[in-house]
């Protein structure tokens, strides 16, 4: 859980920073495993009863990638923001996703949640260990970023040649 104490917040303007394990926010990102606590930089305005929190969030994690299979770090950043309300009514602007209520006395406020969801969604649907990756040859499974084969690459699946045909080709 990654707390955010706010009973000895100053008012105006402050930073935080904070370290948490992966573990601690359950954050299971699907084809890849956390290589690195969970950072996060906030910065925090508090006026009051209210604070607003802008915040980033980074992790690394280990990937597999999807075209060579071969194991690759990379970086997830996210951006998040949080309006904090202590007890009372919350204003009538803002986005309810991006509101915290918590109760009136509180010491601490739980950001969890923000974080993992943003983490989660930045993550690659389809991770890749460069852009330009060539992945593996589909007949001798030898990686293509690190050596030709001797595969002619040619389909050999005659569902194609009257396309072939049209095309010009042999």
């Amino acid at each position: 859980m990654i707390t955010l104490k706010i009973d000895s917040l100053p008012e105006g303007h402050s930073h935080q920073d904070i370290e948490a394990a992966a573990s601690e926010i359950d954050l299971a990102i699907e084809g890849g495993r956390p290589a690195s606590p969970v950072r996060l930089s906030l910065d925090i305005n508090r006026g009051g009863d209210e604070l607003l929190i802008s915040g980033r969030a980074s992790v690394s994690v280990i990937f597999e990638c999807a075209r060579c299979l071969e194991s690759f770090t990379s970086e997830i950043e996210g951006l998040f923001d949080l309006m904090v309300v202590v007890g009372g009514e919350a204003p009538a602007f803002g986005d309810e996703e991006s509101l915290v209520r918590v109760p009136a006395g509180a010491k601490s406020v739980d950001l969890t949640d923000a974080v993992r969801s943003e983490l989660m969604v930045r993550a690659p649907l389809k991770p890749l260990c460069r852009e330009d990756c060539r992945g593996l040859c589909p007949e001798c499974g030898t990686n293509l970023n690190v050596a030709g084969c001797a595969c002619r690459g040619e389909d050999r699946d005659p569902r194609w040649d009257a396309l072939k045909r049209l095309k010009g080709e042999k």
